[in-house]
């Protein structure tokens, strides 16, 4: 990663917290999935496990519609993650 994670925020254990979205875009969704990809390549095998786990946690529902006729984000009230339905 050339720069600073623009969808993730580092925190003190070392681990990358999404940050939530209300509205994700196509285009942010596969960002952001790549960014998370980057994330987990860089980290050591223990802390990519749990680093993994962390962002199964804010996954994208497909099934979830969004204001648009989109579907739900990674990361956001739409999927169910903190600050979600």
């Amino acid at each position: 990663m050339n720069t600073l994670p623009r969808f993730h925020i580092r925190k003190n254990d070392g681990l990358y917290q999404p940050i939530p979205f209300l509205f994700v875009t196509e285009r942010m969704c596969a960002e952001i999935l790549a960014e998370r990809e980057e994330i987990a390549g860089k980290l050591p095998e223990a802390a990519r496990k749990r680093q993994q786990a962390l962002f199964a946690r804010y996954a994208a529902d497909p099934t979830v519609p969004t204001p648009g006729g989109g579907r739900g984000g990674p990361g956001g009230p739409t999927t169910g993650g903190p600050g979600g339905p």
